[in-house]
């Protein structure tokens, strides 16, 4: 391949493949981005064309290993214990409302969706466990390496930053290398699997598998209409004649936006936060939202996003556009991570480059500069993965190698660091530097120049002292 001009059918195909995987809109993606990713995926398996690779990609399924890593890549996976306290406010209320001891001891079914990396799940059973309410919860999430980490159950401490210490001490305990173990006995209610929110929906142990309640938090506001429609349609198909969905406090659901086939919600009000019940009228079954509270005025909720669908890839697309296009959202989160990260808030900053890779997960540069930040606030592993999707994306990237090589010096794996030095190095002798014209990592690196510097010498340094290798 001669060109990395975007291809208007390709990308079209790219696109939709990716939209029927995880129901994610790529509206805002940059088309060279893309093309640039399936190019490097091309060439390192051995595929003549990125048109050959995703022709073999439309043979297989979702879940075979290749589709499960690019899955991986554009499903993002940033999260924290005890997050969006509104929200786990109006969960705490939920759970005394709908708990009734006179009726037994018959659990409260609890699916989280997108749980990711498990934080949610394990938080929902803390609540439920200082309300004395039994629960079981399902945690569920179409990443693979993202379940590997929730089922291990082990934390770094910026995972727990929102965690008060008294929640620390009682719900887990400390181990080696600084992290954090999930101990408690209230955790054996919760139990993980996968699935993608698009197929048909987990059952619960109830007898009629329904749920009484289901989180899908932070998952929508990416997600096309079309899949967000086929998303709910299966999520309220499960939920409970009593049951409540919750999605996070930046996410408003509005039925009659999504077209004739959408479920009909309505918000109701609880603790701090809010729910939506099935149904367009209210019932006597529906929590009081309060008198202050008026279910017409949606001016006191935040609204998804929702992508525009006439428009694909392609045809956002302009000739001999040397850029993106139709990235006029991703450009202002990025300028607005720039000024979080000049005044210091690298939690603002984190926030920004979360929503970026939302819209645009093929962004090598958010990816890395996300790595950098979450590195020096101790978040390693979180750095790692990010890190390691950047060089999914460009598998030489100079500066994501030689940081993946530090962190593999410093846990005393001399082989991985090797790898990764000479992958920088191979990076550093590439004519086009991805850095060169970067907005954001001079942000967290001070002088590109000088970095690249200090990978080389890094590089060199390790090889004197440990040699190359075979």
């Amino acid at each position: 391949m001669n060109s990395l001009n975007p291809e208007p059918p390709l990308l079209n195909r790219v696109e939709q493949l990716l939209k029927d995987w995880t129901g994610l809109s790529l509206k805002q993606t940059s088309p060279r981005r893309v093309l640039e990713t399936f190019h490097h995926r091309a060439k390192r398996l051995g595929y003549d064309s990125p048109r050959d690779y995703l022709d073999a990609l439309s043979g297989l399924n979702p879940t075979d290993d290749e589709p499960q890593r690019l899955v991986n890549l554009i499903t993002n996976g940033l999260t924290a214990f005890w997050r969006d306290a509104p929200q786990l406010s109006a969960l705490r209320s939920l759970l005394n409302h709908l708990y009734d001891p006179a009726f037994g001891m018959e659990p409260i079914h609890i699916w989280c969706a997108g749980a990711s990396t498990g934080e949610e799940p394990y938080t929902v059973a803390m609540i439920a466990d200082e309300e004395s309410v039994p629960v079981q919860v399902l945690g569920t999430d179409v990443n693979t390496e993202s379940l590997q980490t929730a089922r291990r159950g082990v934390y770094s401490d910026w995972s727990l930053r929102r965690l008060p210490q008294q929640r620390r001490d009682r719900y887990l305990r400390r181990i080696p290398g600084n992290r954090w173990q999930v101990a408690h006995p209230c955790f054996e209610a919760v139990r993980f699997a996968h699935h993608n929110v698009l197929d048909p929906p987990r059952r619960s142990a109830h007898p009629d598998g329904s749920w009484d309640v289901i989180l899908c938090r932070n998952v929508l506001i990416y997600f096309s209409r079309h899949a967000t429609t086929r998303a709910l349609n299966n999520m309220t198909s499960v939920l409970s004649e009593h049951g409540y969905l919750m999605f996070g406090s930046s996410e408003q659901i509005h039925p009659d936006r999504l077209g004739d086939n959408a479920p009909a919600l309505r918000p109701v009000r609880r603790g701090d936060g809010f729910l939506y019940r099935p149904g367009p009228e209210r019932t006597g079954l529906t929590i009081d939202p309060g008198a202050d509270w008026n279910r017409d005025d949606e001016t006191g909720l935040p609204e998804i996003p929702m992508a525009a669908e006439p428009s694909t890839l392609a045809e956002d697309t302009k000739p001999n556009d040397e850029d993106e296009a139709n990235t006029e959202t991703v450009d202002r989160l990025v300028a607005t991570a720039i000024e979080h990260l000049d005044a210091g808030r690298h939690d603002a900053a984190l926030a920004c480059l979360e929503a970026v890779l939302g819209y645009d997960p093929f962004h090598v540069e958010c990816h890395c500069v996300m790595a950098a930040i979450l590195q020096s606030l101790g978040a390693v592993d979180e750095a790692l993965e990010a890190f390691q999707k950047a060089l999914f994306l460009e598998p030489n990237h100079w500066f994501a190698a030689h940081r993946t090589a530090t962190i593999h010096e410093q846990r005393g794996n001399a082989e991985a660091a090797r790898r990764f030095h000479r992958r920088a190095l191979k990076g550093l002798e590439q004519p086009r530097d991805p850095g060169s014209a970067s907005r954001l990592l001079p942000r967290v690196v001070g002088s590109v120049a000088r970095a690249r510097q200090l990978a080389r010498s890094s590089a060199d340094e390790f090889f004197h002292l440990h040699g190359t290798g075979a």
